[in-house]
């Protein structure tokens, strides 16, 4: 059953049945946004059992294909799958990791924030403080500045106060409705989509998408959180105000210069969220820029630390060679080593070959032929007979 949301009333609750219709509204689209969308009848669930089956089938056909698949990667395909299955199917653990913590968790924190800050509005009286401004803004309308109108310069300036006084109303009403419709719609919204945005997660090219609307959830829970802590600032500095303006014109007492005050604050603080709302995006989505701020400090103490460092670090890591190569290196290795062993051992070989024959022919003594053995007694001369002498002395 659909929830009644409560009309929009003028005069004196205004403001609180407009509050009131936003929260409304953003509850219900974000709680029955979801239903219709997770509905196993619907396209979004047909869709989302399709992109499963193809996620599934996908991963198969790397594996019959035989593409190196490591352990961590059958994790994160089963942890893909869970994830997807928890957002769009499960809608009590949606409700606790999103729903509430979307829509109820700002509230929250701000009222502990709130109490220990004492600052006033704390809990569901936000929007009856905000009426009872709003209120008293109609009697200050109403009461105007007292400036006599005696002169035409004096009617001059009477309708400025008029008008400064009609403005500061319509900023204050606008900063606060305008601000807090377009926060909390658009947390409703990116919460009834959660079943669509699920399906985006499988595949890589679309897990961008599904980053960037997490990114926009956190955004809107920071823009949240930081609304409900300035208003109730802003309450806190108005209400004095306002009660002492009226006191005065109660007491008919000139108040020349409340126009223009009230619509400095006004207009202050409704800059004051739009400001917020622009830190909380750029916090949800640079989360790298801001985190980069405490990185050169913490890597200049770390060198202010370490004096002397042991070893640089390469500007690249080193490029891992394939298992092939490292093989081929490990044979081409061994064979130099091999001829390197073998090139050595035979130089060692000559080397002692040529010691040899030095030695040799250095320390030995030279052996004569008459010194052998068996050659002590034989003639070491010529022998030449009588006959061949006389002969050759007739001649």
């Amino acid at each position: 059953m659909i929830m009644a949301c409560p009309a929009i009333l003028t005069g004196q609750n205004f403001l609180a049945s407009v509050l009131s219709g936003i929260d409304c509204q953003a509850q219900t689209i974000g709680l029955y946004g979801y239903g219709a969308l997770a509905d196993p009848t619907s396209f979004i669930s047909l869709m989302l059992t399709g992109l499963l089956t193809l996620f599934v089938a996908l991963f198969g056909i790397r594996m019959m294909l035989g593409y190196p698949i490591a352990g961590r990667d059958l994790v994160n395909a089963m942890l893909k799958i869970g994830i997807v299955l928890t957002l769009a199917t499960s809608w009590p653990a949606w409700r606790v990791l999103g729903y509430d913590l979307v829509i109820h968790g700002p509230d929250e924190i701000a009222r502990a924030i709130g109490t220990a800050a004492q600052l006033p509005a704390v809990g569901n009286s936000l929007g009856d403080r905000l009426q009872r401004i709003d209120d008293g803004l109609v009697a200050f309308i109403a009461f105007g500045t007292g400036r006599p109108m005696v002169a035409q310069s004096d009617w001059f300036f009477t309708q400025s106060d008029w008008y400064q006084i009609g403005l500061t109303r319509i900023v204050f009403l606008s900063g606060t409705v305008g601000i807090m419709a377009m926060i909390r719609l658009a947390a409703a919204i990116l919460l009834a989509i959660a079943p669509l945005m699920a399906g985006l997660l499988l595949f890589g090219t679309t897990r961008s998408i599904f980053a960037g609307w997490a990114k926009g959830l956190a955004m809107t829970f920071l823009a949240s959180l930081a609304l409900t802590l300035v208003l109730q600032v802003e309450i806190a500095m108005i209400e004095p105000w306002l009660q002492d303006v009226l006191l005065r014109r109660a007491a008919t007492q000139i108040t020349a210069n409340a126009p223009a005050e009230g619509l400095a604050i006004a207009l202050s603080f409704m800059i004051v969220l739009l400001g917020l709302i622009l830190l909380a995006g750029w916090i949800a989505f640079h989360p790298s820029d801001w985190l980069s701020i405490a990185i050169p400090a913490t890597r200049l103490l770390g060198e202010e630390r370490d004096a002397i460092p042991l070893r640089a670090a390469p500007d690249h890591p080193p490029r891992q060679a394939a298992p092939g190569r490292h093989v081929s290196l490990a044979i081409a290795d061994s064979l130099r080593r091999e001829e390197r062993h073998i090139e050595m051992r035979d130089g060692r070989t000559a080397a002692q070959f040529q010691l040899t024959a030095i030695a040799t022919t250095t320390a030995a003594p030279a052996i004569r032929p008459g010194n052998a053995l068996g050659t002590d007694h034989r003639r070491g001369g010529k022998r030449v007979s009588a006959a061949s002498i006389k002969r050759d002395a007739a001649h």
